[in-house]
């Protein structure tokens, strides 16, 4: 259980990570960027539209075990279940529409199943009791402009066994889930973090007089950041990062703070948006980190060099996502 718990607050920790701001000034709501721009904000809004959660099928899970949790609690792009075992052993099982990390390793082994590129790695990690498929996303119209996005399956039980099965079925059930398109987000469903259903960039609607995003048609995609110039000047340095992210809920959530902080060179903006959600079930027995873990809200956090671009996109933040 540690193992697992271990595994899930890895996760945690990954999703704050920061970005690297990069790239030119990309488009305002009512101007024209040039067509790898668009192309890479098509893609990031494609991503941000579509259900983790709907392309991992409870039923198939419970084939497996007693699912304890379900939902997206660790990061937005992920799904993950936690299942008890005949016997007690416990199993998480994860799709991610945006895996941060893929190793040379993860796409070795491809192959086609109903048509979708999959790649079955190096297979059951019997050491770790984890296994790993890769699997390209149905973005529709997009495939025929865009580069080709991964989701993965990922699946961690206890060492000596074999964790490919689930993964495979997981991993069936997601391309069939996802053959008309990507299942898209609904804010109502009791496992989905309701801020994911907007789009970082929305402050720039109602900004006014703003310079634009900031897009770089070479980066991977990041469909819960924003990065923008608050001004029309575009001045280095007055770039201001809007971003979405997801946070274990450790006591009762604080009031959203008036405006940024300055923390080392930068100011920053950090608050609880909406009302949590628990993705454990009732009555299921897990230890307290993985309760803690499974209690989650959404952050919203406005952060730059410049205090005054901050605070001005910070007056926009708590209206369009408050």
């Amino acid at each position: 259980m540690k193992r697992i718990a271990g595994a899930l607050l890895c996760a945690v920790i990954t999703s704050g990570c920061a970005h690297n701001v990069s790239g030119t000034a990309g488009a305002s709501p009512l101007d024209e960027s040039r067509p790898g721009q668009q192309r890479h904000i098509d893609v990031e809004d494609a991503l941000r539209a579509a259900d983790p959660c709907g392309l991992l099928d409870e039923a198939v899970v419970r084939q497996f075990g007693t699912v304890q949790q379900f939902g997206s609690a660790v990061q937005l792009p992920v799904c993950s279940a936690l299942i008890a075992r005949p016997g007690g052993a416990k199993t998480y099982v994860d799709v991610s529409l945006l895996p941060s990390m893929l190793s040379d390793a993860a796409l070795t082994r491809p192959d086609t199943v109903d048509g979708v590129t999959v790649y079955r790695g190096p297979g059951a990690d019997l050491a770790r009791g984890t296994c790993e498929r890769v699997f390209q996303l149905n973005l529709g119209t997009l495939e025929e402009r865009a580069n080709p996005q991964f989701a993965t399956v990922r699946v961690g039980t206890v060492a000596g066994e074999d964790a490919c099965p689930l993964a495979d079925a997981v991993l069936d059930s997601a391309i069939d889930s996802m053959r008309p398109g990507l299942p898209a987000r609904d804010a109502a469903a009791p496992n989905q973090v309701a801020l994911a259903v907007h789009d970082p960039c929305e402050v720039l609607d109602v900004l006014g007089n703003a310079g634009g995003r900031v897009v770089d048609p070479d980066a991977p995609p990041t469909p819960f950041d924003c990065v923008l110039f608050p001004d029309p000047n575009r001045a280095p340095g007055s770039e201001v990062t809007v971003s979405f992210t997801v946070s274990p809920v450790k006591e009762n959530r604080p009031t959203v703070p008036t405006g940024p902080e300055t923390i080392g060179d930068r100011c920053r903006w950090t608050s609880p948006m909406g009302e949590p959600i628990d993705i454990t079930r009732p009555g299921a027995e897990v230890d307290q980190i993985t309760r803690r873990l499974g209690f989650t809200g959404a952050v919203v956090t406005v952060h730059g060099p410049n205090c005054t671009a901050v605070a001005k996109v910070v007056e926009v933040a708590t209206t369009v996502f408050g």
